[in-house]
């Protein structure tokens, strides 16, 4: 959403029926427990159909949309949900939901104008399960699978002249009936923004695997990149969309076998049909039990795993994998997303690599995640890739940080207005600082706020009081990098902290007369900053580095003690000194003032740098 002023946005807004009389039907306690369950499912909904919520009505909730389509998917996914939970629940709930488009006012957070009261009012004129639009809504979401009838033009209260309305109809999700992955369920709170041309080429290869063919999507990056914030875009939409959704990461230093599969498979076995358990059971029997223990849970009578042997175990474990995928995707194209690859171990990349190559006609979609930093010569992730890349298979997206516009965007979204001057030019110095990695612009800003650089005035609007150089670095920021910067090994932490010493951008030469090491285990050293994306070697000149975050350096920097830092702030003065000896004046500026950072002369970059040797002299 922008700031104050005129946008075109789509209003949804949902009533709970007969929330009055909840309290004397079934006590205090209950219809407590009964409004929050209310409220998670509409979320839960708002969530996956990609919504704002704009505030909480009491008996509902108010919601904007950028576009008509995802605001009736949203309609329809309430309904769904709510449907489904009734079938089994002791108390009915019924919902009510009006939709509209036009013109919006938006202030604080807040939206104002007549879309918000065509919604409310077509809300109150619903029947218990029923939705309600404005005609142009349908209009606007046309061809997106929805059916829409006309109900003709309806006299609202409020509104001067009558409006043409429709109907959203709507059917009971019957399908797989499979709910989204816990760890899917828990969007996150800042908006999405940028990656079009992934999100259109992810939508590219789902529209694929909904015609039935069998895809791969391998997305890389290092952390923070948001890899997994785009896998799980895919998701949600293909879940609203009515798909299966299947989710399984591994996790660092566990080094349980098949871990994401285990995860992933366990919640289709908890919660597929009955027929789809059966047809799998009677043509493989209890062989992907040694995979899915939760199957013998739902198939009590679940005969023993065949085979006795190694090679024939996994065998007919690969075959029941397989299967099950095809049988559960048949009805519905089914989405599986396999997060952090970089800590899979060899049967977890074996079973990938079986499954994305046995079963080429199935309608499944596999979506893989990994730092590509953190992969060795030796991992198996590493041969996959290079027979993928041989063979031409799967689809590779490398993500980069995102620019400035679109850090801007996501602070707008967090403040709920377009920004001023001082706000831009704030987006331009966290961009900046954190190379547009989201998870760092989101942990610097938070920590901006925490710290008072950010303040919010009255009516909501945030000023920028502060700068981000004056403050320290998040916590978070500093464990992540740290974490990544130790990967490499001590010798590693001690050159990358000389060199943040010497600035973001800094000279071999320079480095070599700081750094106690030979010139070719530096620069061993360095080779492997690069590949782990802490370092970029300066493409117009050889010898020269810079750090890829500024925060890298800054933590690296802040990380030393105050004695340690002095000692090197004098020995990289003297190493320039002696490395422009010959003309300390022209050379020093020419050659080392863009590494160095100033660009006031060579007296002003040795003041630096002996200034901070303090008393060292």
């Amino acid at each position: 959403m922008g700031g104050a002023g005129v946008e075109t946005v789509t209003i949804l807004i949902t009533d709970l029926v007969g929330s009055t009389q909840l309290e004397s039907r079934v006590g205090p306690i209950v219809a407590e427990e009964l409004r929050e369950e209310h409220f998670g499912l509409l979320r839960e909904a708002v969530g996956e159909a990609g919504g704002r919520e704009v505030k909480n009505t009491g008996d509902g909730l108010m919601v904007a949309f950028p576009s008509a389509a995802a605001a009736v998917s949203c309609a329809v996914l309430i309904q769904q949900r709510f449907e489904r939970r009734n079938r089994s629940a002791m108390e009915t709930l019924l919902i009510k939901a009006g939709v509209s488009s036009g013109d919006a006012s938006t202030a604080g957070g807040d939206v104002f104008g007549m879309p918000v009261i065509e919604a409310a009012r077509l809300c109150d004129s619903c029947s218990p399960g029923q939705i309600l639009a404005k005609e142009i809504v349908g209009h606007l979401a046309t061809g997106r699978g929805h059916v829409f009838t006309s109900v003709g033009a309806l006299e609202l209260k409020g509104l001067p002249e009558p409006l043409e309305a429709i109907e959203v109809v709507w059917e009971p999700a019957f399908g797989s009936g499979i709910a989204l992955p816990e760890r899917l369920r828990e969007l996150p709170a800042t908006a999405f923004v940028g990656r079009v041309a992934e999100r259109e080429r992810l939508a590219e290869l789902w529209g694929q695997t909904r015609d039935g063919s069998l895809r791969l999507a391998l997305i890389s990056g290092e952390a923070g990149v948001g890899k997994t914030r785009l896998s799980m875009h895919l998701a949600l939409q293909a879940h609203v969309e009515g798909a299966t959704v299947l989710y399984g990461r591994c996790d660092e230093d566990l080094g349980v076998p098949y871990q994401p599969w285990v995860q992933a498979f366990g919640h289709l076995v908890k919660e597929a049909p009955d027929r789809v358990l059966d047809v799998h059971v009677e043509r493989f029997g209890g062989d992907a039990a040694r995979l899915i223990p939760a199957l013998r849970d739902r198939v009590p009578e679940l005969p023993s795993a065949r085979g006795n042997d190694p090679e024939t175990d996994r065998y007919l474990l690969y075959a029941a994998v397989v299967s099950l995928l095809e049988e559960a995707s048949k009805r519905e194209p089914l989405l599986l997303v396999l997060d952090d690859l970089h800590w899979a171990d060899a049967p977890t990349v074996s079973l990938l690599r079986h499954a994305v190559t046995a079963g080429p006609s199935m309608a499944v979609m596999v979506v893989g995640t990994y730092r590509d930093s953190d992969l060795s010569r030796d991992h198996p992730l590493t041969a996959l890739l290079a027979d993928l890349h041989r063979d031409r298979g799967g689809e590779r997206m490398k993500l980069a940080g995102l620019q400035t516009g679109d850090v801007l965007s996501l602070i707008e979204a967090l403040a709920g207005h377009e920004l001023d001057e001082d706000g831009c030019a704030l987006a331009e110095e966290i961009t900046r600082e954190t190379a547009g990695n989201p998870f760092f612009a989101g942990e610097l800003l938070r920590h901006l706020m925490e710290a008072g650089a950010i303040v919010q005035e009255e009516g909501g609007r945030w000023h920028v009081v502060g700068e981000v150089a004056e403050l320290g670095l998040p916590q978070s920021v500093r464990e992540v990098i740290g974490r990544r910067v130790e990967r490499l090994g001590s010798d590693a932490r001690r050159a990358l902290s000389a060199a943040a010493v010497v600035g973001r951008d800094f000279d071999l030469g320079v480095l070599l007369a700081v750094v106690d090491l030979p010139q070719a285990q530096l620069l061993d050293l360095l080779d492997e900053a690069v590949a782990a994306s802490l370092l970029q070697e300066r493409p117009e000149r050889a010898g020269r580095f810079t750090f890829v975050h500024a925060l890298v350096a800054h933590t690296l920097y802040e990380d030393l003690g105050a004695t340690r830092r002095a000692m090197l702030h004098r020995q990289v003065a003297e190493a320039l000194e002696e490395l422009c000896s010959e003309a300390p004046g022209e050379r020093l500026v020419a050659e080392f003032s863009e590494v160095i950072g100033s660009a006031g002369g060579s007296a002003a970059i040795l003041a630096y740098h002996w200034r901070e040797a303090g008393h060292l002299d």
